[in-house]
């Protein structure tokens, strides 16, 4: 056939191809529909084009005062923002583009420690482990706190509490943040640096350097992003704050507890 416009002879569209087109058509508009009411970071969205719109996150308010918030937020897995700082401050990290889509068929573990200072009981840590993230970090926690491989953190220290900053623990070979060790033996390599340290709360695998992840580990009690793309956050508080704040509270500037702070038990929530 002659093109009438060009006053060249073209051949005509090939079926195949108009049939791929047909099929890859077809394609887009099933993705679309299988994307509407699905779930993205825990929260449904709905997509009628190509091009969602994007989510936009924020607070309003002070939101680490209590346990109240921690309930809320940090017991839900994947399901709520990380991007929400202290002070009602909106922060730039653990946006979708941050944080991968959560494995589906993963259940995010949690632990506890109960605490005490000086003799005394101090009450309880509760932790939800991000193993959608970093499975095999939270896996090395998990066992930490069940002791199913034959040595963990229970009877072990915090030897490092800095206020306004962290309470460090995890050495239960040492005590003194010389040792310990991973399930995987004794150093791991940083799995990746996908959650962000936002705010207090936050478990985080202390290290010597890249790539050396053992058994210690912290909590913050900021936000401590300078630390981000270098320590590997694995989790984060549910339950306790109060306790971490006790513990924060018999910290020094050079990090030595006034008074030991204690792991007198842990687990998993089974």
């Amino acid at each position: 056939m002659t093109d009438k416009l060009l006053g060249v002879k073209v051949e005509p569209l090939n079926p195949i191809w108009r049939l791929t087109n047909e099929c890859c058509m077809s394609d887009a508009a099933a993705a679309i529909d299988n994307m509407n009411e699905s779930e993205l970071f825990g929260r449904t969205v709905r997509v009628n084009t190509a091009k969602p719109m994007r989510i936009k996150e924020g607070s309003s308010r002070p939101v680490w005062s209590d346990d109240d918030w921690l309930k809320k937020f940090s017991g839900k897995t994947a399901e709520e923002a990380d991007g929400e700082a202290a002070g009602g401050e909106t922060t730039n990290t653990a946006t979708q583009e941050d944080e991968p889509p959560a494995k589906k068929g993963r259940v995010n573990p949690q632990v506890y420690m109960d605490i005490k200072i000086g003799n005394k009981p101090a009450g309880r840590l509760r932790f939800l482990l991000r193993a959608d993230i970093v499975p095999m970090t939270a896996e090395n926690f998990r066992c930490l706190c069940t002791h199913e491989k034959g040595f963990g953190f229970k009877g072990s220290c915090f030897h490092r509490i800095i206020p306004q900053f962290m309470c460090q623990g995890g050495d239960f070979t040492n005590h003194n943040g010389t040792g310990g060790k991973s399930i995987y033996g004794q150093k791991f390599d940083d799995e990746n640096f996908v959650l962000k340290h936002t705010a207090p709360g936050q478990l985080s695998m202390a290290n010597s350097g890249s790539n050396s992840n053992g058994s210690q580990f912290f909590i913050t009690t900021d936000k401590t992003d300078w630390l981000d793309g270098k320590h590997v956050v694995f989790g984060d508080l549910v339950e306790g704050m109060d306790v971490v704040r006790a513990m924060e509270a018999q910290g020094t500037k050079d990090g030595k507890p006034k008074q030991k702070v204690i792991i007198s038990d842990c687990g998993e929530y089974v």
